[in-house]
């Protein structure tokens, strides 16, 4: 998979630059819509010899014919997303001493489909209506939803036809260029992005980390979105290209050191599209954070419930968490003001939706997301015996994020000079934190339970989620002195990573999606626990784990998950379905490396 975005649009090819049918997820795509499905030059006979990214947003092909020794005709071909569509540009050049013929044969084809369908999450939408022309050197399409959103795609080539044979000189270059363009109703709210490819200040001086470094620099910034608020970021390609709560804040905080206003932004968007009523069907409920916003039809039309939808559990903490943090890092203290609606509606949802253990839970609905904590596969909550988690379930890092939340709202109150009210969030962050050790603690194995059931049963398996434990500071030191050295220990760490689950567990998958796989980010949260308890040489250990494992891709990213084998005995196997690039994996780099 060859992924290029720019905003909102962003193109996914095969290994070999085409746009196929075989390659499900591959085509030209803009808010949540595919708008081209095959998109492909046959270049018979060519080789291709290099492939050259640039930034997220540009790529360079070198196709070779060569026969008896030697190169007849090179094809140089120049790819660059833009925000409305994407330029398509072939250099031929013959480089032999004879006259040769080169073919332009370019297919192309559109589908308009939802990213859900292509995710396989939906059957096929049977009512569209689509129009379609075709000339010599344009082609253009175009779709009306049945909200009467209207998109189209027009293509234009200049320089031959789309089918065509040309006669090149020896020495002669002749130069093709296809421009494609797409338009959209809904795009009148996509602003623009504008941020320099230095945006992340300067690289390290490590030769070895400079490289992997800026890969993540360039992905972060093909993934940032322009939106009213100010700059938000794409979770991943191809799945995520759209606004996610947990992933947007983490990622935020994952840069704060070298590019605050990313925070700024995300925490503006979020407060202006927070929760403003009870609505089931989208998990909605007032003051709480969304989970992801999409642009589809089957969102908008209600068919599914992710057209600004809410399963999240964590995403309101984690804002206030995120809001703390942003003013400590930039002293900014006026965002405390200027935010102040958003974050005591986040506090108050807080309140309103804790049980009366003073945990927040949730029940996973049933139309979307089961399970609304960041392990939201179906699959994640076990027990040790592997029953699957059912009801209200209370998972252990949420907790360390409310206590944070706390913390940081204590704070707020501090600065408004509202002393009792700050009193009043520390004594409800200690009440967290006395409950989170008392349900949670396993004292044999040494490690925090992943969740608790509705009657305070532990969820007692082995999982990365103490990790985050250690990063909202929630874990009384005494804990983290048996906590740190376990989560260490083989069947937790695997050598590229911490394991989402460990070795000895009923529900161990290495190649699972939440059941043994390693994240990156999952693994950077923990080493920043490890900084914040004064674990240095452990955060060194993780930080070079996972510089190792950018190091070790071909194109230098860390991707979304890889498969949790251990080092010693297996490279790092990739998970087929995984986002390249990902937001937050490569943000997890860009902390590490500013450490």
């Amino acid at each position: 998979m060859i992924p290029l975005k720019h905003n909102y649009s962003y193109l996914i090819l095969d290994d070999v630059g085409r746009v196929k049918p075989e390659l499900r997820e591959s085509g030209l795509y803009f808010l949540d819509t595919r708008v081209l499905n095959h998109y492909a030059w046959q270049f018979d006979g060519f080789d291709c010899l290099l492939r050259h990214a640039a930034d997220g947003r540009q790529i360079t092909e070198y196709w070779s014919l060569s026969r008896d020794h030697r190169q007849e005709l090179a094809v140089e071909r120049r790819l660059i997303m833009q925000a409305d569509g994407l330029v398509d540009e072939l250099t031929v050049s013959n480089t032999d001493r004879r006259f040769h013929r080169f073919t332009v044969a370019l297919s192309l084809d559109s589908d308009f489909a939802d990213m859900f369908e292509i995710r396989g999450q939906f059957a096929d939408l049977d009512h569209r209506t689509l129009t379609c022309s075709r000339g010599t050197h344009e082609y253009e399409a175009r779709y009306q939803a049945t909200d009467d959103v209207r998109h189209s795609v027009s293509v234009d080539i200049q320089g031959a036809q789309f089918h065509d044979e040309l006669e090149v000189a020896p020495g002669q270059t002749i130069t093709l260029r296809v421009s494609i363009k797409v338009k959209s109703s809904l795009a009148q709210g996509t602003d623009m992005v504008d941020v320099k490819p230095d945006w992340l200040g300067q690289l390290p001086s490590n030769e070895r980390a400079s490289a992997v470094f800026q890969q993540a620099s360039d992905d972060l910034r093909c993934l940032l979105l322009g939106t009213p608020q100010g700059l938000n970021i794409a979770a991943g390609i191809p799945w995520f290209v759209t606004p996610f709560g947990r992933d947007s804040i983490i990622t935020a905080w994952l840069l704060l050191p070298r590019f605050p206003d990313l925070a700024k932004g995300v925490l503006r968007f979020l407060g202006a599209h927070q929760g403003q009523q009870l609505d089931e069907f989208r998990d909605e409920q007032p003051g709480k954070i969304l989970h992801e916003q999409r642009y589809g039809e089957l969102s908008r039309t209600g068919r599914l419930p992710f057209l600004t939808y809410y399963g999240s559990a964590d995403a309101t903490p984690l804002y206030l968490v995120l809001l703390a943090e942003t003013v400590r890092t930039t002293g900014e203290t006026t965002l405390i003001e200027e935010l102040q609606p958003y974050w005591e509606a986040a506090l108050n949802w807080m309140l309103q939706y804790r049980d009366e253990r003073g945990l927040i839970v949730f029940r996973g609905n049933d139309k979307a997301l089961a399970v609304q904590s960041w392990k939201d596969s179906s699959d994640s909550l076990s027990y040790a015996d592997g029953r699957l988690g059912k009801g209200a379930l209370a998972v252990a890092e949420v907790q360390g994020y409310a206590y944070a939340a706390y913390e940081a709202v204590a704070e707020f109150y501090q600065h408004l000079q509202r002393p009792s009210d700050a009193e009043h969030y520390r004594s409800a962050a200690r009440a967290i934190q006395a409950q989170l050790h008392d349900l949670f603690w396993m004292p044999q194995q040494r490690n925090f339970a992943i969740a608790v059931d509705e009657a305070s049963t532990q969820l007692d398996i082995n999982s990365s989620d103490s990790g985050h434990l250690l990063w909202s500071g929630v874990v009384r030191p005494e804990y983290a002195e048996q906590l740190v050295p376990r989560m260490l220990e083989d069947d937790m760490w695997s050598g590229w990573g911490l394991r989402t689950l460990s070795t000895l567990e009923v529900m161990y998958n290495p190649l699972s999606y939440h059941n043994g796989s390693v994240w990156p980010h999952d693994t950077a949260l923990f080493a920043a626990g490890l900084k914040r308890y004064g674990y240095t040489e452990a955060f060194a250990q993780v930080a070079t784990a996972l510089t190792d494992l950018a190091q070790s891709q071909d194109d230098k990213r860390l991707p979304e998950l890889v498969g949790g084998y251990a080092r010693a005995t297996h490279p790092p196997l990739p998970y087929l379905d995984a986002c390249r690039p990902q937001a937050w994996s490569a943000a997890s780099l860009i902390y590490l490396l500013s450490e």
